[in-house]
C-alpha cells in the first residue's frame, strides 16, 4: 500500500480474507481428522485469524462456535 489508503478502507479489504478463512475453517473443522491436521492445528489457525484481524460480531460468534467443536 503506499500508505495514503486509510486504515479503515484497508480493514476493509480485508473482509473476503475473513470469509474466506472462516468459510474454510468451517468445512475443515468438520471433516475427519487426521493424523497431521488435529485440534491443536485447527485452533491455532482459528485463534490467528481471531488475533489477526478486526472481525465483526457474526465472525466472532462463528469463530466461538468452530472452537467450541474443537473442544
Amino acid at each position: 500500500m503506499d500508505g495514503k489508503t486509510p486504515v479503515r478502507a484497508r480493514r476493509l479489504s480485508a473482509s473476503h480474507v475473513v470469509e474466506a478463512e472462516l468459510d474454510h475453517l468451517e468445512w475443515a473443522t468438520k471433516q475427519p481428522a487426521l493424523r497431521m491436521l488435529d485440534a491443536v492445528y485447527w485452533r491455532r489457525r482459528v485463534l490467528a485469524v481471531k488475533c489477526g484481524f478486526e472481525l465483526t460480531e457474526q465472525q466472532v460468534m462463528q469463530l466461538e462456535k468452530i472452537l467450541q467443536r474443537l473442544g
